[in-house]
């Protein structure tokens, strides 16, 4: 039987935070795995290769490297040669730059076309809203995440930059209880504005009725022209229900992928229009809301 919207979408803020420590909430390592990649790309000299993610590294202090015990987390403080050959292939360091920056220019393109709130599901260790605070001036930057794993975000984030930043307002998620609308229209959120939807590195983990619970709460809660944006992998991914494949071996398997020839019809076919499609060294959707 088909789950409704709310307990959908709730499947995917608990799968976020499924690998909780028992007693203090941390980050998953997946999201440490991602930082990590995105830490080292940030190293490259060649500026035009290099990871624009220049905070990736402030997240990953000890406690972060020590959920990751089966990699030379030390290298992170090399530079970037002697850290590629330690973890480059490890840690899919091209895929995220390739990402990081794919998503950096969606959103500075959401922003020019009138987006003014932008919401990032599954924020994770995300640092758009404190590296692009210049260009985000009069938008409101959403980050919505299971709460606990927020709280250990905001914390990190106090401890690298000093305090939270005005411009990034925090939306914790228990969907026992909690409304997604209500919450996100309590942070400041309005449907009758354009927004910018970023959810990166997470469609793969979620059954396909939050995937799509979620394509639909963007075509039917936001303003037309909305923008959604997501990276995803496709249906004939060996690490899909694999329990030796990527993520599975944390706890954090891969659910859903996308038909062979890639994201495009099927997000038509959930109601939004397709900005673009890639299917590149790293697969990445942009749709839109119809006018």
């Amino acid at each position: 039987m088909r789950l409704n919207r709310a307990v959908s979408i709730g499947i995917f803020f608990l799968l976020l935070g499924s690998t909780f420590q028992a007693v203090e909430p941390g980050p998953s390592k997946t999201a440490v795995w991602a930082a990590a990649g995105r830490a080292v790309g940030a190293k490259n000299p060649d500026s035009r290769q290099r990871n624009p993610d220049y905070l990736a590294i402030k997240f990953l202090g000890p406690r972060e490297r020590a959920l990751l015990p089966d990699y030379p987390m030390e290298a992170l403080d090399l530079d970037y040669e002697a850290s590629m050959a330690q973890l480059g292939h490890q840690l899919a360091v091209a895929v995220h730059t390739f990402r990081t920056k794919a998503f950096d220019v969606a959103l500075l393109d959401a922003l020019k076309d009138g987006a003014r709130q932008v919401v990032v599901l599954g924020a994770g260790f995300d640092s758009r809203g404190y590296r692009f605070q210049p260009q985000l001036s009069g938008a409101r930057f959403i980050e919505v995440d299971y709460g606990p794993t927020q709280e250990y975000k905001k914390q990190r984030v106090r401890d690298i930059l000093g305090a939270l930043q005005q411009n990034v307002l925090y939306v914790p998620m228990d969907f026992t209880k909690d409304s997604f609308l209500a919450q996100l229209t309590q942070a400041g959120y309005s449907e009758r504005e354009k927004a910018f939807f970023l959810w990166e590195g997470v469609t793969y983990y979620l059954p396909e009725s939050a995937v799509k619970d979620t394509l639909h709460f963007v075509r039917d809660h936001s303003a037309a022209g909305s923008r959604i944006a997501f990276d995803y992998t496709l249906s004939t991914d060996r690490n899909l229900n694999n329990p030796q494949g990527f993520g599975a071996r944390w706890g954090e398997p891969w659910l859903f992928g996308f038909p062979d020839r890639g994201a495009a019809a099927y997000v038509r076919r959930e109601g939004l229009d397709v900005m673009s499609d890639t299917l590149a060294i790293e697969n990445i959707c942009i749709a839109r809301v119809r006018e």
